[in-house]
């Protein structure tokens, strides 16, 4: 298993360019260096502290989640580590270390449940699994500029034909990539048992009939929810209700 605890000037880089800071970036770089600097002292819970504390003030990048996770599992806490490298994930989907870290986290669960297989669509859109959202919303764009570029050079380079239509097929590409991410992010809600163990009801009731339990860690589909509930589901013949507060999303 592979840790990252040296991403302090990375990181900075990465927020200052792609995240928008409510503040001045400079302190967005001692709490990074500080967070680091705990992990290195193996202070893990003052590091998780750390960077929830980022976080919390609104920054969203994958290697916060991803170091975050690397420390919750130093710390012994699956379900918390499992929750932050599917958050990682989301940002950062083509991190071979980040995927080989939540196999091995999966694998000191009890339940031992595997990310759900690509749908359909996934399949097809193969490509859109390697790119996050934003990715993919900044080729769109950077491919509709080159295809008006294109558009406005055939009027007077005729032969410049086959090369428009070209990107004109690559950008209608794009925009499906992104449909297929949206769709797949709204179908396909992760969720992770945050408690020791959780017992999945057929109702949203404490007394209604327990159907199976799940442990921390395991991972579920989020199909549905009812003020304090959340529906989940493993598969077509397991599916119920457990409460909302015994879940991470």
């Amino acid at each position: 298993m592979k840790y990252s605890n040296g991403f302090s000037l990375f990181l900075f880089f990465v927020l200052t360019i792609f995240t928008s800071l409510p503040t001045d970036a400079s302190e967005y770089l001692k709490e990074i260096v500080r967070a680091n600097d705990l992990y290195s002292e193996k202070r893990y819970a003052q590091s998780a502290q750390a960077y929830e504390s980022l976080i919390n003030k609104g920054v969203r990048n994958g290697y916060l989640y991803y170091n975050l996770a690397n420390t919750y599992i130093r710390m012994g806490k699956t379900g918390p580590a499992v929750l932050n490298y599917i958050h990682a994930r989301k940002w950062i989907p083509r991190d071979e270390n980040l995927e080989a870290n939540l196999k091995f986290a999966i694998q000191q669960t009890q339940d031992k449940i595997e990310p759900p297989a690509p749908g359909t669509l996934s399949t097809l859109f193969f490509w859109s699994n390697d790119f996050n959202l934003n990715e993919l919303i900044y080729l769109a764009i950077g491919l509709n500029f080159v295809f008006w570029v294109s558009l406005a050079l055939w009027l007077y380079f005729p032969s410049l034909k086959i090369i428009r239509n070209a990107l004109f097929c690559f950008l209608l590409l794009s925009f499906f990539s992104i449909g297929v991410k949206l769709k797949n992010e709204s179908d396909f809600k992760l969720g992770v048992v945050l408690v020791k163990s959780v017992e999945v009801k057929s109702g949203r009731a404490e007394d209604a009939v327990t159907l199976f339990q799940l442990h921390e860690g395991a991972l579920v589909t989020v199909t549905d929810k009812y003020e304090n509930w959340l529906e989940v589901r493993l598969n077509d013949e397991q599916k119920g209700w457990v409460p909302k507060n015994s879940m991470g999303t």
